[in-house]
C-alpha cells in the first residue's frame, strides 16, 4: 500500500509538515520576545530544530520541549522562568488550537461521532479536556496568579514560580502572544491535518479531511502520554480505533498513521543533523 503511494502526494505531505516546523519556530520566537527572554531568529531556529530531534529519541512527545526549555533558560539567565514558560505556553496555545479546530469540525458532526461508543467516549473526553483547558487559560492569564504563586516573601522557588506566572499573564494578555500565537497555532493544526490527508490521498484511501480533523485531536490527547517512544503504537491504536468507526480498515488506518509519522520523523532527523553539525552551545563573541 505504501509502496504504491503517489510520490507527489507524499512530497506535498512533507512540504506541509515543513510549514508546521516554520510556524513553530516563528511562534516560539514571538513568545520568547513577549516573555522577555528573546534570542535572535537564528538561535530560535537552531534550538527548535534540535528540539525536534530530541522529540524522536526521548519517550513521549515532549522530550524536545524539555531540552528546549533547558537551553533557553541557559541563554537567558536573567529570565529563566520566562524562557521555560514560553515552552509551556507553546503547548497551551497548540492545545487550544487543537480544541478550536476540533470543535469547529466535531460539533457539526456530533451525531455521527456519538453514534458509536468509541468515538462517543473520545468526543466526551474532548469536551472535558476543552473545559479543563479553558479554566487553565483563565488562571494563567489572571494577574493574581503571580501574586499567589510568589507569596509574600518572593524567595526561592516561590520567586521563580511567581516570575513564571507573571510571564504567563503577560504573554496571554499581549496581542502578539495571545493573538498571533493562537493564530499561528491554528494554522499549524490545519497543516497537520493536511499532512495526514495528503498521506491518505497519496495511498488512495477513502478518508475525508473532516474525518481526520475530528480524529486527530483525540489521537493527540493519547499520544502525548510519555508511555512509548514518540507515541509509537499508541498513535496506531488510536487511528485504528477512531478511523475504524468510519469504516476504514485496520491496515489502512495503520498505514496512514505510520506514513504520517515517517514524514514527521524525517523532519526530526533533519533536526538531528542540525544538532550534530551546529550543536546547541551558544556562540560567544
Amino acid at each position: 500500500m505504501v509502496r504504491q503511494a503517489d510520490p507527489l502526494w507524499l512530497a506535498l505531505a512533507s512540504l506541509t509538515y515543513g510549514g508546521v516546523v516554520v510556524i513553530s519556530i516563528v511562534r516560539w520566537h514571538l513568545l520568547l520576545e513577549v516573555a522577555g527572554a528573546a534570542v535572535d531568529w537564528g538561535r530560535t531556529a537552531q534550538l527548535s530544530m534540535a528540539g525536534l530531534f530530541f522529540n524522536s529519541v526521548l519517550p513521549g512527545m515532549m522530550g524536545g520541549d524539555v531540552m528546549r526549555a533547558y537551553w533557553a533558560a541557559q541563554d537567558a539567565p536573567q529570565a529563566r522562568a520566562a524562557a521555560v514558560v514560553s515552552i509551556l505556553l507553546e503547548r497551551v496555545l497548540g492545545l487550544t488550537a487543537t480544541v478550536l479546530v476540533g470543535a469547529a469540525l466535531i460539533l457539526p458532526h456530533w451525531n455521527d461521532l456519538t453514534s458509536h461508543p468509541v468515538t462517543q467516549a473520545g468526543a466526551y473526553a474532548f469536551l472535558i479536556v476543552s473545559a479543563i483547558l479553558f479554566v487553565l487559560l483563565l488562571v494563567l492569564a489572571h494577574p493574581a496568579s503571580a501574586k499567589v504563586m510568589s507569596g509574600r516573601e518572593r524567595v526561592g522557588w516561590r520567586k521563580v514560580a511567581g516570575e513564571g506566572a507573571e510571564a504567563c499573564h503577560i504573554c496571554l494578555t499581549h496581542p502578539v502572544g495571545a493573538g498571533a500565537g493562537l493564530g499561528l497555532s491554528i494554522l499549524a493544526q490545519l497543516l497537520l491535518v493536511s499532512l495526514f490527508y495528503c498521506v491518505s490521498r497519496g495511498m488512495g484511501l477513502p478518508v475525508g479531511f473532516w474525518q481526520l480533523a475530528s480524529v486527530l485531536p483525540m489521537v493527540a490527547m493519547i499520544t502525548v502520554l510519555p508511555i512509548t517512544w514518540n507515541g509509537l503504537g499508541l498513535r496506531e491504536a488510536a487511528f485504528v480505533t477512531f478511523l475504524g468507526t468510519f469504516g476504514i480498515a485496520t491496515a489502512q488506518s495503520v498505514a496512514i498513521s505510520l506514513t504520517g509519522f515517517a514524514v514527521i520523523l524525517a523532519w526530526n532527523l533533519v533536526g538531528g543533523v542540525v544538532y550534530l553539525v551546529a550543536g546547541v552551545k551558544k556562540k560567544t563573541r
